[in-house]
């Protein structure tokens, strides 16, 4: 084994380890947007607008 095949594994754990600690991804369970309840959700989302979504993040981080 050399050096390169030696920092390719390296690269590979550290790509499976991010991977494993990221945060799961919000779902919405009737379909409907998670913060304003109105509006069925985009696609591959918990929000129906970005709007919704950026609206949701700032008060979590406001309110934790």
């Amino acid at each position: 084994m050399d050096i390169i095949d030696s920092a390719n594994e390296i690269n590979e754990l550290h790509i499976k380890t991010s991977l494993s600690n990221r945060k799961p991804a919000i779902k919405s369970h009737n379909g409907m947007c998670i913060w304003c309840h109105e509006e069925p959700v985009a696609p591959n989302s918990a929000y129906c607008s970005k709007d919704c979504g950026d609206d949701h993040e700032q008060y979590k981080r406001k309110n934790g």
